[in-house]
């Protein structure tokens, strides 16, 4: 368990605030991208949200209900992850702000929140502004907070998390979660954690070293 504390350090030099993902960073996701992007009829491995943008009016308002139908089955199935809570109460008490930005709907958002006990103040989902990798939404949660983007950490699971951060001229890190070889897009990270257990300690170290 992590302690409810950061230590001095931190404390007298910490980011301002810190921008988590959600599926597969803060609450586990177990949709299927693979048969998803199938059934979409978008290639393997591109932005099947872009995909979705670029279809015909039809086409995109049936691509938009299979994405509904995955999403909705998922979030239904949802858990938080090992130590959120307490590394969140962490932050809390030293003051650092707290967001969440994601690709998700609005709606399987709100319940994987509901059932993951998650209140962070600022959420923003794609229906708010452009999805990741666009570094719009992590521009619109520092100019709420009136701070500066390198004052700001975004963390996440996936490619698009780690792009929209350098994106927005903000720290990325990458939440590892067991993964035994790191996939390419790891090295645009700034820090890698494994666990949120060893979270504030990376990030200590990080952040000490960044300035």
């Amino acid at each position: 368990m992590i302690k409810n504390t950061i230590s001095p350090l931190l404390q007298e030099a910490a980011p301002k605030a810190i921008i988590f993902d959600l599926d597969g960073t803060l609450v586990s996701s177990n949709l299927d991208f693979s048969a998803l992007s199938k059934e979409v009829g978008c290639s393997p491995g591109d932005d099947i949200l872009k995909y979705t943008e670029s279809l015909p009016a039809y086409e995109r308002r049936k691509a938009e209900q299979i994405i509904y139908d995955y999403e909705m089955k998922d979030a239904a199935s949802s858990v938080v992850i090992d130590g959120v809570h307490d590394m969140l109460v962490a932050l809390k008490q030293a003051s650092i702000d707290t967001a969440i930005v994601t690709r998700n709907s609005a709606e399987a958002t709100s319940i994987k929140l509901a059932r993951a006990g998650l209140l962070v103040e600022h959420v923003i989902t794609r229906e708010e502004a452009p999805p990741k990798p666009a570094p719009d939404a992590l521009l619109q949660v520092a100019a709420r907070w009136q701070h500066s983007p390198v004052e700001c950490i975004y963390v996440g699971d996936f490619r698009y998390d780690l792009e929209a951060a350098l994106n927005a001229n903000m720290h990325a890190a990458w939440f590892s979660n067991g993964v035994d070889t790191p996939p390419s897009y790891a090295q645009l990270a700034h820090f890698t954690f494994d666990h949120y257990r060893d979270f504030l300690n990376r990030l200590n170290d990080y952040w000490q070293g960044s300035e």
